[in-house]
C-alpha cells in the first residue's frame, strides 16, 4: 500500500523516518521483497515489520483525529460560504435576464441601421460604376474629338498637312490612352489602327525629314521645326540619338582603312601611273597621299561635325516649360543631354576622334614610315585640325562643350596649362581663339596629338643634343695623342698649344647650336604648347653645354699657371679659358636674339623659359671671367700696397698687362662695369700708397712721379678695352698727386689752408698722411701712425684705404691710443690718429716750414 505525502505532520516525520514510503514511487510489494531477502535473521524481520505497522497504526489513529477535529472547527465557515453561493446564483440569474434584454435591444437596433447602410453600399456602387462609364464614355468621347481633330491636321488627301500641332495631338492621345483603359474598345482600337499610327509615323518620318535637311543645309528653322515636333511627340532623345549615330557611322565608312600603309602604296601608284610630265614632276611619295587623306577626311568630318552643331545650338535656343534637374524652362538640350549623359557635339566629338586615332595609330603600327612622316611633321598635323576645325573646337565660339566642363571646377578645366604655362596666352597662332583648356582640345591632344607630341619633343631635343655634342667630340685614341705629340715635338710646338686648341670649341658649331635652337623654336612658334616643351628641351642641351665647359674650366684651372698674373709669360690654357667663356657668350647672344625675335615673337611661356636660361648663362659667364678678374685685381691690389719696393711695381705693371692683353680682348662679354670699378680702386689704392710713402725723399718723388702717369695710361688702356674711359675722382686724385709731391712746405700749407676747388678731390686723410710722410721724412724722430698704433704699415694702409686685404679692422695695439680708435667709424679714428701723430710731432724741434705746416694741416676742415 502506497502512503501519501500530504497526511504526514511534522512530528511524525520527526519521530519516524518515513522516507522511503513517502517517496511518489514507493512500491510496497518491492519492499517487502526486498526486506525478505536482506540477511538479517528472521527474527529481526519480523521486529522490523510489526515495528513499521505499529507506527502506521498509529499514524492512522493520529490523522483521523486531527480530521475530525478539522471538520468540526471549519462547519460554520463552511455553511456561510455555502450561503453566500446561493445569493450570488440569485445575483447571477438577474444579470442574464438584463443581457438577454440588451441583445434583444442590440438585435432590433442592428437591423434599423444595417438595412439602410446596405442599401446605401449598393448605390455608392451602382454610382461608381455609372462614373467609371461615364468616365470611358468621356475618354472614347475625346479620344474620338482627337481622332477627327488628327484627321483634320493631316488630312489623307489634298490640304496642307500642319505636322506641328498634328504631334501635340498625337501626345494628347497617348496621353489619354495611357491614362484611360480604353482597350478592347472596338472604336478606339480600330481608329489606333487605321487612323492614329500611320498618322504618327507620318508625322515622325516628316520631323526626321525636317531634321536631317535643315542639318544639310545649315537651316536653323527647319531643325528647330523637326525638333518641336520630335519633342512633342517624345522620341526627341532617341531622334537625336540616332542622327549622331548615323553622322558617326558616315564618317567611319570614309576613315576606315582610308590611310591604311597598303592603301597608300596603292595610290601611290595609281597616281604615278597617271603621271606625264617626262621629268616626274607631277609624280609624288607616299607622304603626298597620306597628307592628302589627311585632309579630306578632316574635310568631312568638318561638314558632319557643323552639322551636329546647328543640332546643338537649336537645341540649346529651344526650351521646356517642364521642370527637368530642378530647373524651370530647361532647354531641349538639358532634356537630351540627360538622356544621352552629355551634350550632342561632346559625344559625336568624342567617337570622331576615336575612330581617327584608332585609324592613326593602327596605320603608325602597320608601317614606321607613317609614323615617322606624322612624327617629324606634328605641326603639321596640328594645323591639320587647325584652324579648320576651329568652329567645332572653339567654346568661345560656340564650340565643343561638355556637362562635365560646367560641373567642373576651374582648376580641372585647366588640365595640361600648369605644366606647359599656357594659361592666359594664345595656344595656337593659326586659331587664337582656341586653347587648349578647351574640352574639344583637351579629347583631341589626349587621345590624338600627346603621342606624337612626345616624340615630337623627343626628336627635337635630340636634334639639339646632337649639335652640342658636335661641339665637345669624344677624345682621341691613344695612337692619335702620340702622333700629335710626335708631330708638336718636330715643329717645336708645345703641348700646351695643341691641348689649347683642342678645348675650345669651333665657334661655327656653336653658331649652329643657336641655330638648331631657332629651327626648332621657328618650327613649333604656332603651337604655345610645343614651343615652350621645345623651349624646355633647348635649355636642357644648353645645359649640358654649360657643365661640360664648366668641367673643362676646372680641368684647365688646376694648373694655377694658368691665372696667374705675374707669371714671366702668358700659358698658352689662359686663351682657351677665354675661348670657353666666349663660346658661352656667344650662346647668350643667341640665345636672347631667339627671345625678341624681329619678325614673330614667340609665345610669352616659351620666352619666359629662354630668358630664364639667357639670364643662367650670364651668371655663369660672369662667375667664370670674375676668377680671371679677381686673380688680377688680388695681384694688382698687392703690388700697389707694397708700391715702396721697385719691384712690385714692375709686377704692377706686369699684371695690368696681362689683365689687358690675356683677359680683358679677348674677352667677348663686356665687363665695363667690374673693370671700371677695379680701375678706380687701383687708382685710389696708388694715391693712398703714395701719400703713405716713407721715407719721401727726392729719389721717391722722381719715381712716384713717373710712376703715376704710367698707372694712369695703363688702367686707361685697360678701361678703354671694355669702352669705358678713366674719369671721375680718382683719375682726378692721381692728376692732382703729381704737383703735391714737388711742392715746398709754404706752398703745400698755403694748399691746405685755402683747400680750393682744384684740390677737392685728394682726400682730407691723404693729405694729413702726406703732410705726416713730409714731415717725418725730414726729422728722423719724429713719429708715424702705424709706430703709434704699434702695427705694420700695411695694416695702417689698408685701414686708411679700406681694403680688403687688411684681416682685421681692430689693428690699435697701442692701450695709450685705445680712446682714439672706433672700429664702428674707421674714417674717423684714422683722422683721429694723423692728428695724434702731428701733434705729437709738435714737440720736437722743427724748421718754422714744418710747424706751419702741421698747424695748416690740423686747422683744415
Amino acid at each position: 500500500m502506497a502512503v501519501g505525502s500530504d497526511i504526514v505532520t511534522p512530528e511524525l516525520v520527526g519521530k519516524h523516518q518515513f522516507d522511503e514510503l513517502l517517496d511518489p514511487s514507493f512500491d510496497a510489494t518491492h519492499y517487502a521483497h526486498e526486506l525478505v531477502r536482506s540477511r538479517d535473521t528472521m527474527e529481526l524481520k519480523a521486529d522490523k515489520i510489526s515495528s513499521i505497522m505499529t507506527d502506521l497504526s498509529a499514524t492512522s489513529s493520529s490523522l483521523d483525529a486531527r480530521m475530525r477535529a478539522t471538520v468540526l472547527g471549519t462547519h460554520e465557515q463552511i455553511l456561510e460560504q455555502v450561503l453566500g453561493v446561493a445569493s450570488v446564483d440569485v445575483t447571477l440569474e438577474q444579470v442574464e435576464d438584463q443581457v438577454r434584454e440588451i441583445k434583444q435591444y442590440m438585435h432590433a437596433l442592428r437591423t434599423k441601421i444595417r438595412v439602410p447602410y446596405e442599401q446605401a453600399l449598393e448605390y455608392t456602387r451602382q454610382a461608381r460604376n455609372l462614373q467609371l462609364a461615364t468616365r470611358h464614355v468621356r475618354a472614347t468621347s475625346k479620344f474620338m474629338q482627337l481622332v477627327r481633330r488628327l484627321a483634320v491636321q493631316i488630312p489623307e488627301s489634298g490640304g496642307r498637312p500642319d505636322y506641328a500641332l498634328a504631334a501635340l495631338t498625337l501626345v494628347d492621345i497617348e496621353r489619354l490612352v495611357d491614362t484611360s483603359d480604353l482597350c478592347g474598345i472596338d472604336v478606339v482600337d480600330r481608329a489606333l489602327a487605321t487612323e492614329v499610327t500611320p498618322r504618327r509615323q507620318q508625322t515622325a518620318n516628316e520631323a526626321n525629314e525636317m531634321l536631317v535637311g535643315g542639318m544639310r543645309r545649315q537651316h536653323q528653322s527647319d531643325v528647330g521645326s523637326g525638333l518641336q515636333i520630335l519633342f512633342n511627340l517624345g522620341i526627341i532623345s532617341n531622334a537625336v540619338d540616332t542622327r549622331i549615330q548615323a553622322s558617326i557611322a558616315a564618317l567611319h565608312t570614309i576613315i576606315t582603312g582610308r590611310i591604311d600603309p597598303r592603301a597608300l602604296h596603292i595610290g601611290v601608284r595609281e597616281h604615278n601611273a597617271r603621271a606625264t610630265a617626262i621629268d616626274g614632276r607631277d609624280m609624288v611619295g607616299i607622304d603626298t597621299i597620306l597628307w592628302t587623306r589627311l585632309e579630306d577626311m578632316i574635310d568631312a568630318v568638318l561638314a558632319s561635325g557643323l552639322e551636329v552643331r546647328v543640332l546643338e545650338r537649336v537645341l540649346q535656343r529651344k526650351r521646356d516649360v517642364l521642370r527637368v534637374d530642378a530647373r524651370v524652362d530647361a532647354s531641349y538640350l538639358d532634356v537630351v543631354a540627360s538622356k544621352l549623359g552629355d551634350r550632342v557635339l561632346a559625344l559625336w566629338w568624342t567617337k570622331v576622334v576615336d575612330t581617327i586615332a584608332r585609324e592613326i595609330h593602327a596605320s603608325c603600327d602597320e608601317s614606321s614610315v607613317v609614323r615617322q612622316i606624322l612624327t617629324n611633321n606634328y605641326p603639321r598635323l596640328v594645323q591639320l585640325f587647325l584652324p579648320r576645325l576651329e568652329p567645332l573646337l572653339a567654346a568661345r565660339l560656340g564650340g565643343v562643350t561638355s556637362v562635365r566642363d560646367l560641373q567642373s571646377s576651374v582648376a580641372s578645366v585647366l588640365i595640361g596649362d600648369e605644366d606647359t604655362g599656357c594659361a592666359g596666352d594664345v595656344d595656337l597662332a593659326q586659331s587664337p581663339n582656341v586653347r587648349y583648356s578647351d574640352w574639344g582640345m583637351r579629347v583631341l591632344w589626349t587621345r590624338l596629338l600627346s603621342v606624337f607630341e612626345a616624340e615630337y619633343v623627343n626628336k627635337a631635343a635630340s636634334r639639339m643634343d646632337d649639335s652640342v655634342a658636335r661641339c665637345f667630340p669624344a677624345p682621341p685614341p691613344a695612337g692619335l695623342v702620340d702622333a700629335q705629340s710626335t708631330w708638336a715635338q718636330r715643329h717645336n710646338t708645345k703641348s700646351d698649344e695643341l691641348q689649347a686648341v683642342s678645348t675650345v670649341p669651333n665657334r661655327k658649331l656653336v653658331a649652329s647650336v643657336v641655330r638648331s635652337v631657332g629651327t626648332e623654336l621657328e618650327m613649333a612658334k604656332s603651337d604655345a604648347r610645343l614651343c615652350t616643351m621645345v623651349a624646355r628641351a633647348a635649355t636642357r642641351a644648353i645645359s649640358s653645354f654649360v657643365a661640360t665647359t664648366k668641367d673643362r674650366l676646372l680641368s684647365v684651372m688646376d694648373n694655377p699657371r694658368v691665372v696667374d698674373p705675374c707669371a714671366a709669360t702668358a700659358h698658352p690654357m689662359t686663351r682657351s679659358v677665354i675661348g670657353l667663356i666666349n663660346c658661352v657668350e656667344a650662346l647668350r647672344v643667341g640665345i636672347s636674339e631667339l627671345c625678341q625675335p624681329a619678325d614673330q615673337p614667340l609665345t610669352a611661356p616659351a620666352q619666359s623659359v629662354l630668358c630664364t636660361c639667357r639670364d643662367e648663362l650670364q651668371t655663369f659667364i660672369n662667375a667664370q671671367s670674375d676668377v680671371l678678374l679677381n686673380a688680377a685685381d688680388r695681384a694688382i691690389s698687392q703690388a700697389l700696397l707694397d708700391v715702396d719696393n721697385s719691384s712690385l711695381w714692375s709686377h704692377a705693371e706686369h699684371a695690368l698687362q696681362w689683365l689687358q692683353t690675356q683677359v680683358l680682348e679677348p674677352l667677348d662679354p663686356r665687363r665695363s662695369s667690374r673693370v671700371h670699378t677695379m680701375t678706380d680702386s687701383y687708382l685710389t689704392l696708388f694715391v693712398h700708397t703714395v701719400c703713405v710713402t716713407m721715407p719721401l725723399t727726392e729719389t721717391a718723388k722722381l719715381r712716384l712721379a713717373s710712376e703715376l702717369p704710367q698707372l694712369e695710361f695703363a688702367c686707361s688702356q685697360a678701361a678703354s678695352t671694355m669702352g669705358v674711359r678713366v674719369t671721375g675722382d680718382a683719375y682726378k686724385s692721381v692728376r692732382q698727386m703729381r704737383p703735391l709731391l714737388f711742392m715746398t712746405s709754404r706752398e703745400l700749407a698755403q694748399v691746405l689752408g685755402e683747400r680750393g676747388a682744384e684740390w677737392s678731390s685728394v682726400s682730407e686723410l691723404d693729405l694729413l698722411n702726406h703732410v705726416v710722410c713730409r714731415v717725418a721724412t725730414e726729422e728722423e724722430a719724429a713719429c708715424v701712425p702705424h709706430e703709434l698704433l704699434g702695427c705694420s704699415r700695411r695694416e695702417w694702409l689698408g685701414c686708411v684705404a679700406g681694403s680688403e686685404f687688411v684681416e682685421s679692422t681692430d689693428v690699435c695695439r697701442n692701450k695709450e691710443m685705445l680712446h682714439l680708435w672706433d672700429t664702428r667709424n674707421l674714417s674717423a679714428s684714422c683722422r683721429a690718429v694723423v692728428c695724434e701723430c702731428l701733434k705729437r710731432m709738435l714737440k720736437h724741434k722743427l724748421a718754422d716750414d714744418l710747424v706751419a705746416l702741421i698747424q695748416a694741416a690740423l686747422s683744415m676742415k
